[in-house]
């Protein structure tokens, strides 16, 4: 694993138990037999009935185990955090789930095959891309483990939002939209939880930009081809502060303004 996976393995360690706790999270709602995937992720999909399921960077597990819930025959969740592992571990137990959870911990970009491969579906979704130091490492895993007939599907924000700072309303270009290798964005110490902004958090990160083409690209260079690129003007969470939750479930921006796309969905396949 590089430095910049190290410094973000340990501040993932640290806000896990945090998250887990936490009213965003809201475990009790999950065990009480909440599916946690929104419409997006569920539509783009599809029937997971009898189908093995690889997720990759999955936290401590409830989008993973959803799937199951949903019908999948087998689901995998993967995570370099071993906190995180450790949790989602444990949830599948209180969950009723081990015997079609599993989690493994792993970086993403150097885990290789899981489980002989084969799944019918790679997912990734939500806070994942960022975090990521080389994408054509990625690109390989994903496409080492697909079946030859499966998918890959990826959710997770758009990167023309990323360029923007989340901290104002009134989309103020922050950041660069192309990769930087030797640069990547480093928040220091003492930032606050998205979870628990009572929690102030002791770890730094490093993050990285990916702009389409970097992402497409390493699909593409491991076999792969893309199909169903989808743009949302809505967020998962709320991506910038003048947005409000809807009965959809979704985060809209009330300030008028021109429309930014907030996600980006798309799928890969050989």
């Amino acid at each position: 694993m590089n430095e910049a996976h190290e410094i973000n393995k340990k501040w993932w360690n640290e806000v896990t138990p945090v998250h887990v706790g936490s009213d965003f999270y809201a475990v009790d709602r999950f065990l009480a037999g909440e599916n946690k995937l929104g419409a997006v992720e569920r539509e783009a999909v599809g029937d997971v009935t009898g189908k093995r399921l690889l997720h990759l960077q999955c936290h401590f597990g409830m989008d993973t185990m959803s799937w199951a819930r949903l019908g999948a025959k087998q689901v995998v969740g993967v995570d370099f955090s071993e906190e995180a592992v450790k949790a989602a571990t444990d949830l599948a137990e209180k969950a009723g789930l081990a015997d079609r959870a599993r989690f493994v911990e792993g970086d993403v970009q150097e885990v290789g095959v899981v489980d002989g491969g084969g799944f019918d579906v790679v997912f990734t979704s939500l806070g994942t891309i960022v975090w990521l130091s080389d994408l054509k490492k990625w690109g390989r895993t994903i496409a080492q483990n697909l079946a030859k007939d499966g998918f890959f599907y990826f959710l997770d924000s758009h990167p023309t939002y990323l360029m923007y700072d989340e901290g104002k309303s009134d989309l103020t270009l922050a950041y660069d939209y192309f990769h930087n290798d030797d640069e990547p964005i480093i928040d220091a110490p003492g930032g606050v939880s998205y979870a628990d902004e009572s929690y102030v958090i002791q770890s730094g990160t490093h993050e990285f930009q990916w702009p389409l083409q970097d992402m497409f690209g390493a699909l593409e260079a491991a076999g792969l081809t893309i199909f169903e690129v989808r743009e949302y003007p809505f967020g998962a969470w709320r991506m910038l502060p003048d947005m409000e939750i809807a009965e959809d479930g979704y985060w809209y921006r009330t300030q008028e303004g021109p429309r930014i796309p907030l996600l980006l969905g798309f799928k890969a396949r050989r």
